[in-house]
């Protein structure tokens, strides 16, 4: 029998929207995929180009299996990670295989760099400093030296080639972009946004699934920094969590979700303090504590909780829920003693299905004929998860982390569907800092 439950999260975008009838059917359709990301020269020693190429390659693994990396020569990796010290090690580690040439079964391919594109299905990444997103067409990218650009427009590739899976047909590839730097508004391509910009130097990262890995994945990613950070999650690592974390290899399985993160900004120049124990509200902040918590926690009680906890900002990020939502990311900015109550009063999705309702449907009931009932209640709870979701996530938390560290004004609830980005809304502005509460300058 199939190990349906290691890609459950994934799969169940397709059961669980009646996309696919069995979960035999929705893993026979993923592993129809085969991608390939084609790195030109001219961007695979570069910042965005490499982070681009990284992103694209765990998350497209993660969804498909398949993934192979088209690339001319090693170089050696800017970022330091804890994949090996150049972009094939690094690519070999998250899964990919490293070719010439696409291979023939190539189904899809997502470009990064000035290459030319041969028949067949292709997306290009896109990007000039701040500005982010895909091109059909051949279009030469901008400054590259922004890996959290690279990273964005990598998911935004890869959730295209999703998008074509889930409808069960191949659908055009399509031209977006996104200011990262003021994702509310249209992207003017004369505005690519500054190259001179302060990072928080502390961060304390509460819940390190799906979305806090995607946070650490960026930041590691964006190098050029050191500082302090608090990694907290009680949480080990399941089967299920492989498909979904960006940080996660079959090696970590039965470890801590804090160790591993601790891992990743420990290489990446960070100090690393681990807390293996949930939060709530009940570890009193000290002065020496980070002023930023970086939030990606499930439930909206403790979420609630800790926007009155006394972090200088709380920077929250969640997702859509459920099959016909799951693309949608929701960014919230509550600065110390300000009001969050409104902020999670309105529902933030259109009611789902009860996981007993789900039971109901095909491919659950041909599910249950091979792992029985017990099983069943487990896959009917979960919540359907894609990486390249945490990674587009990950990569306007950051963005906006650092507009508040430049003294700049943000979002106070900001809302994107990943299919349609560049429409996303906003309520309103939090009010740029008068003090800056720590940082560090970077000049790009």
């Amino acid at each position: 029998m199939a190990n349906h439950w290691k890609r459950s999260r994934i799969t169940k975008a397709l059961t669980d929207a009646a996309r696919a009838s069995s979960f035999k059917e929705a893993e026979a359709r993923l592993d129809a995929v085969h991608v390939a990301v084609v790195v030109g020269a001219d961007q695979a020693t570069t910042s965005a180009g490499q982070a681009a190429a990284l992103t694209a390659i765990v998350t497209a693994r993660k969804c498909f299996s398949r993934v192979t990396l088209v690339s001319e020569a090693d170089v050696p990796l800017i970022a330091k990670l804890p994949l090996g010290t150049t972009l094939h090690r690094a690519a070999r580690r998250i899964g990919s295989r490293i070719a010439r040439k696409p291979p023939a079964r190539t189904t899809h391919r997502i470009i990064v760099g000035h290459v030319a594109n041969d028949n067949g299905w292709a997306i290009r990444c896109w990007w000039d400093r701040w500005l982010s997103g895909t091109r059909v067409h051949h279009n030469e990218v901008g400054d590259s030296r922004l890996a959290l650009s690279g990273v964005f427009s990598a998911a935004l590739a890869v959730r295209q080639v999703f998008a074509g899976v889930l409808a069960g047909k191949v659908l055009r590839a399509r031209d977006a972009t996104v200011s990262l730097w003021t994702p509310w508004g249209a992207a003017d391509p004369r505005n690519v946004g500054p190259e001179c910009f302060d990072i928080p130097d502390q961060f304390w990262f509460l819940g390190l699934g799906h979305l806090g890995q995607g946070f650490v994945w960026n930041l590691c990613l964006l190098g050029s920094t050191r500082g302090r950070a608090v990694v907290q999650d009680d949480q080990t690592i399941g089967e299920e969590n492989e498909a979904t974390s960006l940080l996660v290899t079959s090696d970590d399985i039965g470890e801590k979700k804090a160790r591993i993160a601790a891992m990743w900004l420990d290489m990446a120049g960070w100090t690393a303090d681990i807390i293996e124990r949930r939060h709530r509200g009940d570890i009193q902040l000290t002065p020496d504590d980070p002023p930023y918590l970086l939030s990606g926690l499930d439930r909206i009680e403790p979420r609630r909780v800790m926007a009155e906890h006394g972090f200088d900002y709380m920077i929250d990020a969640g997702l859509g829920h459920g099959p016909h939502d799951f693309e949608g990311i929701q960014l919230r900015v509550i600065p110390k003693g300000a009001s969050s109550g409104d902020l999670w009063n309105a529902p933030e999705h259109t009611r789902e299905e009860a996981p007993s309702d789900r039971q109901e449907n095909a491919a659950y009931k041909d599910l249950e004929m091979q792992i029985g009932q017990c099983g069943i209640v487990s896959f009917a709870e979960a919540s359907t998860s894609v990486p390249f979701v945490g990674a587009a996530a990950g990569a306007i938390v950051i963005a906006q982390a650092i507009r508040l560290a430049t003294l700049e004004p943000t979002a106070r609830f900001l809302q994107m569907q990943l299919s349609a980005p560049e429409m996303a809304s906003v309520a309103d502005l939090v009010a740029k800092p008068s003090v800056n509460v720590g940082s560090t300058a970077l000049q790009l």
